[in-house]
Parts: structure tokens; sequence; C-alpha cells
């Protein structure tokens, strides 16, 4: 089983429904758009120093308290993650239509550590808590999530996605969704982190991307 969000695309994958959010100063507003997709803006986040993964290593998250979970990650998962940037990238070199819009080549984006780690721990979560949304059951949604993990934001997004067995399957869900599709061209993003967890349970795999710019 497959699924990106809220809609179901066929046997291919489950889209969520998107959200879109931006702006700068306090507080954030939004709107839903018809994607896996949430953007917003936030004031203030804290921000964590470097850590050390469990092996000794240097950790590809920061170092505060609520990335420490996902400081050490599975190799294979890792390697999906840096595929999934790789494709992004691709398709914003590019250019792409969304559902009918037309996006120009954008430049590419960066994985931002902060960012990382709030994509890991939503699709750990999703999988651990078996459920499938932008929002978790304490009622968190992306941006809470982005500035626990330190990252301060001037315009975010997310997109989620459930079931597929690969980065190129995933990116193709996305890529035909009009809302998921067009967080991935919005060339306001500047960072992005990719979250893939695996799991036994229906889903086997859960995708995280989350985006921003500061």
């Amino acid at each position: 089983m497959v699924g990106f969000g809220l809609g179901l695309l066929g046997c291919d994958g489950e889209l969520e429904d998107a959200e879109t959010d931006s702006g700068s100063g306090g507080g954030e507003s939004g709107n839903a758009s018809g994607d896996d997709d949430d953007s917003g803006s936030a004031s203030d986040s804290a921000s964590g120093g470097d850590s050390e993964s469990s092996d000794g290593g240097e950790s590809d998250v920061p170092g505060n308290e609520y990335c420490i979970g996902v400081s050490s990650w599975d190799s294979a998962m890792v390697e999906f993650e840096e595929d999934v940037l790789l494709l992004v990238n691709e398709v914003r070199a590019a250019g792409a239509s969304c559902g009918g819009q037309s996006f120009g080549p954008a430049g590419p984006l960066t994985m931002d550590p902060a960012l990382r780690c709030a994509a890991r721990v939503h699709s750990r979560d999703m999988a651990e808590r078996d459920f499938f949304d932008h929002v978790n059951p304490d009622g968190q949604d992306p941006f809470v999530r982005m500035e626990f993990a330190g990252y301060s934001y001037f315009t975010a997004g997310e997109n989620i996605a459930a079931g597929q067995a690969s980065p190129a399957m995933v990116m193709q869900g996305w890529m035909d969704s009009p809302g998921h599709c067009s967080n991935i061209m919005n060339a306001s993003f500047e960072d992005i982190g990719v979250g893939v967890f695996e799991s036994d349970g229906v889903y086997r795999h859960l995708w995280t991307q989350t985006f921003g710019a500061q």
C-alpha cells in the first residue's frame, strides 16, 4: 500500500493535502492548497549545536534534545534521503508544470540539518503511532516541528508520502500532484530536509520533505 497524504492517487500512492504559509515575524497564517504541502512563517526557534551519532561519527542533524533521537539513522534510509535531494534539484533545474501552472527553473536546495531532523521525526512518528497527516496526534503541525528542531524560517512547507518503495517512485507521485509539485518547485525555498523511515507496518516506507527559507 502506498500513499501521499489525504488523497489517494491510484495504486501508486496517497497524498496529504498541502498547506502553504508564509510571512515574517511572529505567528502563522496558512491556507490549504490541495496537496501534501504545508508552508509557513514563524518568529524564533532555538538553535542546536553539532552532535555526534551513536557510532561516534558526525551527525547530520542538530544536537538539541528534539533531534537526538534521529541522529543515528539507517544508512539505506540516509541514501534514500540524499537521492530525493538529487531528484528535487534535477527537476528544479529543468522547470516543471504543476497541474497546469508552469514553473521555470529554480535554484538548488541545500539539505539543512534542522529541517532533516524535523522530517525524520515526523516520518518515524507517523510509523510508530500509525497515523498519516501533517498534524501529529499531539496537535503539532510542521511549523512547530521545524521550530523544535531549531529552524527559524520566513517561509516553509512540507510534503509527506507513504508506501513508495524508492526515491524515484515517491518523487514521481509528488510531481504528479499539483500541490506537492508546487512545493518542490517553489523558488522561494532555499533549504530542504528529507526524512525516510522504514517500518514493518502497512506503509513500509514513510517519507517527509520539509522546505524553508530564512
